[in-house]
């Protein structure tokens, strides 16, 4: 077909489209099946602009916690810092600072509580980075009380443990000795020392469940990570900038290290939501399809109805092909039309929840997060329109080629 044939086509399919039928029942099926991909095509908008909220929110979170970069050795637990070109790593333009960083988890007991907690030792100067300021929900983050090193617990664990910032009484840690072990006396398999809470932290993660801060020195101590370290955080300028300066991080570290951004640091609490995206999408797209299909009802009997109109055409020159791509242009409309309005209405009702707030989640002042985040993304609306259109052709071409075999033969 040359371009003539598609734009008289796309003519007569506009025409059928809008015109008057003479069994209304066509009229009401090809309006159900345009309401039906309306609905289902503004479902998809709006769960999936919801699904982005959620992971830009909880991203946020954990991205405000989490370091711009964390390199770790790929064989071990720890190593040594001169093992890696710190000065060089932290003289490149776009780096704010570079932090030594000793961790691991530890027994620690509070009164008569004990919970495991992840020991994080690092510098006075790591806490103070942009947004840790605000994750302060009581006490401060002093790290020395005179000679006593200082803890600060992430607010769940602190809960458990059942600290009392206005009691004298320290925080226990044990952790098992690396070096020698003495198994006829348990008590001396352990490093105990003792730390005195100064202050709560809270950044709405799971890092809240486990992490204490605390001196590096004294992690050291306890750990006997003598001049060792477990990992190197690495804090950028500018966050945006982490795909143009991670590969030449990675490259001064070396093959023997793993150099991770924020989003690998939790690869797997972003990858179960873009599964779960993911799922969701593919379940509404069913729906969509099964939606679509009353398309097949409304061209079939249209094809009935335009019989006499068809051979008209044939016997004026118009090819099979011709006359079977105006009742799959037909379908198409229905379902474009169709797909346009439940994309605008799904933008439409998301603009209203980023905007007013209709939709809460319940609980009022009391709940962290009051209301469904909401983030359109222009990606969304090219898939979905995608979508759209793959299913409008799948249920657009079955009774066009159907016509084609028989209908045009009688």
């Amino acid at each position: 077909m040359n371009l003539e044939q598609h734009k008289t086509a796309l003519f007569f399919a506009l025409r059928y489209l809008f015109a008057k039928k003479q069994h209304n029942i066509i009229n009401v099926i090809s309006l159900i099946s345009m309401i039906g991909i309306m609905v289902s095509g503004a479902a998809l908008i709006i769960v999936l602009s919801v699904f982005n909220g959620m992971e830009q929110m909880i991203g946020g979170w954990f991205n405000a916690f989490n370091p711009d970069f964390e390199i770790t050795v790929k064989e071990g637990k720890s190593f040594a810092p001169e093992a890696i070109p710190l000065d060089k790593i932290a003289s490149l333009p776009e780096i704010a600072s570079v932090h030594e960083v000793v961790s691991d988890l530890t027994l620690a007991t509070y009164g008569e509580c004990q919970e495991l907690v992840k020991l994080k030792g690092v510098s006075p100067e790591y806490l103070n980075r942009e947004g840790y300021a605000g994750m302060l929900v009581d006490g401060s983050f002093d790290f020395y009380r005179g000679d006593q090193p200082c803890a600060i617990v992430g607010s769940i664990a602190a809960g458990k443990l059942r600290i009392n910032l206005l009691s004298y009484d320290l925080l226990k840690l044990y952790y098992p000795k690396r070096t020698k072990k003495n198994l006829a006396n348990p008590a001396e398999a352990f490093n105990t020392r003792f730390l005195y809470p100064t202050g709560v932290f809270n950044t709405n993660t799971t890092h809240d469940q486990t992490v204490v801060f605390c001196p590096i020195d004294f992690v050291r101590d306890l750990m006997l990570y003598n001049g060792l370290v477990t990992s190197v955080e690495v804090q950028l300028k500018n966050s945006k900038e982490y795909a143009k300066v991670q590969p030449r991080i990675q490259e001064m570290a070396g093959d023997k290290f793993l150099v991770k951004n924020k989003y690998e640091q939790e690869e797997t609490l972003f990858r179960t939501m873009q599964s779960e995206k993911l799922i969701i999408y593919v379940i509404l797209a069913f729906i969509l399809l099964v939606a679509a299909f009353n398309i097949i009802g409304s061209l079939g009997m249209l094809i009935l109805e335009k019989r006499s109109d068809t051979h008209i055409l044939r016997n004026m020159g118009a090819t099979d092909s011709m006359l079977s791509r105006i009742f799959l242009y037909e379908g198409v409309l229905i379902s474009c039309i169709g797909g346009l309005a439940g994309m605008a209405l799904g933008a439409l009702i998301c603009l209203i929840q980023q905007v007013f707030h209709v939709v809460k989640l319940g609980g009022g002042e009391h709940y962290l997060v009051q209301y469904y985040p909401v983030d359109m993304q222009f990606t969304d609306f090219i898939w979905v329109g995608l979508t759209i259109l793959a299913i409008s052709l799948i249920t657009s071409i079955i009774p066009a080629l159907a016509m084609r075999r028989n209908a045009l033969k009688k």
